[in-house]
């Protein structure tokens, strides 16, 4: 089946304390309504590598929205707001989170009924928190810190690297949150990978000093494709 063409557009929308936050947006051209994804990046912010993820799942049928979250201000402060919110579970960021998916799910071609959240690391985090907002079908967190407690959470499809040890340990606890409640999931922690497996690093600095971090982080095709075929499978099964 041909790879459908792509618009990738940019986008703002109207945060709640009347920010107007940009945002991009790549869907397939001329398909009518499909369903909506929020992609939440890592910490290295809104680039090209991101982008090229966010273009992949868009490739396979989805209107994927990056909300900018680091427009607020400088990097250093945005991370620090993030990371306070993700170990709080609430806060501006993940209001403006639920912003996004508001004004995503009011796109003509965009199924309002169903929206997912996609997170990468800082993103695995907060989607792991929006996971208990019901307001998605499904969460699809990468390598993120998971919440003490996981009740009334969606559909979880996650994935880790046992080589992370910053956060494998999360893949622990999220398991045992996920067979405490019973939610319908699919977790799985691959034994070669380390942390960031889904994407190249920004530059070859931040590379090797991920790559010899207690992360091992790197990029790794062959688990980045199969946790892709992993999460667009659940995603295709639960919404």
């Amino acid at each position: 089946m041909p790879t459908p063409k792509l618009l990738v557009t940019k986008e703002t929308f109207p945060c709640s304390d009347g920010y107007t936050m940009p945002a991009s947006l790549a869907r397939p051209e001329g398909s009518g309504k499909l369903p909506g994804l929020l992609f939440i990046y890592e910490a290295f912010g809104l680039n090209e590598e991101m982008q090229r993820v966010a273009n992949d799942f868009a490739s396979a049928g989805y209107n994927v929205m990056i909300p900018d979250l680091f427009s607020r201000g400088s990097w250093f402060s945005c991370i620090r707001k993030c990371m306070s919110d993700i170990k709080s579970g609430q806060g501006r960021n993940v209001q403006d989170l639920l912003d996004a998916r508001e004004w995503l799910s009011k796109q003509e071609f965009v199924d309002a009924e169903h929206v997912a959240v996609i997170g990468f690391c800082m993103g695995g985090g907060f989607a792991l928190i929006l996971a208990k907002t019901g307001l998605f079908y499904v969460a699809a967190p990468f390598y993120g810190q998971t919440q003490p407690r996981m009740d009334g959470a969606c559909p979880i499809v996650a994935s880790y690297g046992a080589r992370d040890k910053m956060m494998a340990p999360e893949f622990e606890k999220l398991k045992t949150e996920v067979e405490r409640l019973q939610i319908p999931s699919d977790l799985k922690l691959y034994p070669d990978a380390g942390h960031n497996f889904m994407n190249n690093a920004p530059n070859k600095v931040i590379g090797f000093l991920s790559s010899v971090s207690p992360g091992h982080g790197e990029y790794n095709p062959t688990v980045a494709a199969d946790a892709t075929q992993r999460v667009l499978a659940f995603l295709s099964a639960h919404m």
